[in-house]
Protein backbone atom coordinates (compact mmCIF):
# COMPACT_ATOMS: atom_id res chain seq x y z
CA UNK A 1 0.00 0.00 0.00
CA UNK A 2 1.65 3.75 -0.89
CA UNK A 3 1.52 6.34 0.83
CA UNK A 4 0.17 9.66 -1.23
CA UNK A 5 0.83 13.45 -0.97
CA UNK A 6 -2.65 15.03 -1.69
CA UNK A 7 -1.25 18.47 -3.16
CA UNK A 8 -4.41 19.68 -3.80
CA UNK A 9 -7.64 19.84 -1.70
CA UNK A 10 -11.15 18.62 -3.20
CA UNK A 11 -13.64 20.91 -3.39
CA UNK A 12 -15.20 21.87 -0.84
CA UNK A 13 -12.66 20.67 1.34
CA UNK A 14 -10.92 22.48 4.23
CA UNK A 15 -7.38 23.92 3.07
CA UNK A 16 -5.83 23.85 6.54
CA UNK A 17 -2.98 21.43 7.24
CA UNK A 18 -2.65 21.05 3.08
CA UNK A 19 0.60 21.37 1.33
CA UNK A 20 0.72 23.12 -1.50
CA UNK A 21 3.18 21.97 -4.08
CA UNK A 22 5.82 25.42 -3.10
CA UNK A 23 5.62 24.56 0.38
CA UNK A 24 6.21 20.55 -0.09
CA UNK A 25 9.31 21.26 -2.09
CA UNK A 26 10.50 23.84 0.31
CA UNK A 27 10.19 21.40 3.23
CA UNK A 28 11.88 18.82 1.07
CA UNK A 29 14.68 21.17 0.53
CA UNK A 30 15.22 21.92 4.49
CA UNK A 31 14.84 18.14 5.50
CA UNK A 32 18.39 17.36 2.27
CA UNK A 33 20.09 20.97 4.17
CA UNK A 34 19.53 19.01 7.40
CA UNK A 35 20.70 15.78 6.61
CA UNK A 36 23.34 17.14 4.66
CA UNK A 37 24.63 19.35 7.40
CA UNK A 38 24.57 16.29 10.03
CA UNK A 39 26.69 14.19 7.64
CA UNK A 40 29.36 17.25 7.61
CA UNK A 41 29.10 17.05 10.67
CA UNK A 42 30.03 12.83 11.02
CA UNK A 43 33.41 11.40 10.75
CA UNK A 44 35.86 13.33 9.33
CA UNK A 45 33.50 16.65 9.17
CA UNK A 46 34.49 19.93 9.92
CA UNK A 47 32.69 19.87 13.29
CA UNK A 48 34.56 16.87 14.16
CA UNK A 49 37.51 18.13 12.92
CA UNK A 50 37.37 21.20 14.96
CA UNK A 51 36.35 19.26 17.80
CA UNK A 52 39.38 16.73 18.05
CA UNK A 53 42.07 20.07 17.37
CA UNK A 54 40.54 20.96 20.41
CA UNK A 55 40.93 17.69 22.35
CA UNK A 56 44.13 17.35 21.08
CA UNK A 57 45.22 20.82 22.29
CA UNK A 58 44.02 20.31 25.69
CA UNK A 59 44.69 16.93 26.61
CA UNK A 60 48.50 16.13 23.80
CA UNK A 61 49.29 19.98 23.31
CA UNK A 62 51.52 20.32 26.38
CA UNK A 63 53.83 17.65 25.43
CA UNK A 64 53.72 17.52 21.47
CA UNK A 65 53.76 19.74 19.02
CA UNK A 66 54.30 19.43 15.49
CA UNK A 67 57.54 17.95 15.26
CA UNK A 68 56.12 14.94 16.93
CA UNK A 69 53.86 14.55 13.58
CA UNK A 70 56.18 15.88 11.26
CA UNK A 71 58.77 13.86 11.49
CA UNK A 72 60.13 11.81 8.41
CA UNK A 73 60.22 8.66 10.26
CA UNK A 74 56.87 8.27 11.85
CA UNK A 75 55.71 5.28 13.87
CA UNK A 76 51.85 5.29 12.03
CA UNK A 77 52.00 4.47 8.87
CA UNK A 78 48.00 4.07 8.46
CA UNK A 79 45.38 5.51 9.60
CA UNK A 80 44.26 2.38 12.27
CA UNK A 81 47.32 3.33 14.23
CA UNK A 82 47.17 6.66 14.30
CA UNK A 83 44.08 5.62 16.04
CA UNK A 84 45.90 3.02 18.03
CA UNK A 85 48.01 5.88 19.48
CA UNK A 86 45.57 8.13 20.41
CA UNK A 87 43.70 5.20 22.06
CA UNK A 88 47.03 4.19 23.84
CA UNK A 89 48.17 8.42 24.66
CA UNK A 90 44.46 9.63 25.70
CA UNK A 91 44.67 6.59 28.70
CA UNK A 92 48.29 7.92 29.56
CA UNK A 93 46.74 10.97 30.04
CA UNK A 94 43.63 10.21 31.57
CA UNK A 95 41.36 11.78 29.74
CA UNK A 96 38.83 8.94 29.60
CA UNK A 97 37.53 10.04 25.83
CA UNK A 98 34.61 8.43 24.36
CA UNK A 99 34.86 6.83 21.16
CA UNK A 100 33.47 9.70 18.89
CA UNK A 101 36.40 11.85 20.78
CA UNK A 102 39.59 9.48 19.64
CA UNK A 103 37.85 9.33 16.03
CA UNK A 104 37.62 13.21 16.21
CA UNK A 105 41.18 13.70 16.89
CA UNK A 106 42.16 10.53 14.91
CA UNK A 107 40.41 12.55 12.17
CA UNK A 108 42.28 15.85 13.01
CA UNK A 109 45.45 14.36 13.25
CA UNK A 110 45.23 12.42 9.83
CA UNK A 111 43.79 15.69 8.07
CA UNK A 112 46.37 18.02 9.93
CA UNK A 113 49.70 15.61 9.33
CA UNK A 114 49.08 12.21 7.99
CA UNK A 115 47.18 12.46 5.20
CA UNK A 116 46.56 8.73 5.06
CA UNK A 117 43.41 7.60 3.18
CA UNK A 118 40.53 7.12 5.86
CA UNK A 119 38.47 3.83 6.19
CA UNK A 120 35.04 4.15 4.41
CA UNK A 121 33.75 2.42 7.73
CA UNK A 122 35.28 5.79 9.73
CA UNK A 123 34.53 8.48 7.22
CA UNK A 124 32.21 9.10 4.78
CA UNK A 125 32.66 7.77 1.38
CA UNK A 126 33.67 10.20 -0.97
CA UNK A 127 31.26 11.50 -3.48
CA UNK A 128 31.34 11.27 -7.31
CA UNK A 129 32.03 14.44 -8.86
CA UNK A 130 29.11 16.37 -10.90
CA UNK A 131 30.10 17.29 -14.37
CA UNK A 132 29.19 20.70 -14.98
Amino acid sequence: MQASVRLRPRRGAPTRGTLTRGALTIAVAALLAVAQGAVAQGAGGQGDLARGKALYETSCGGCHDRSVHGRTERSARTYEEIRTYVVRWQKEVNASWQPDDIDAVTAWLNDRYYRFPCPTTVCAAPRASVPR
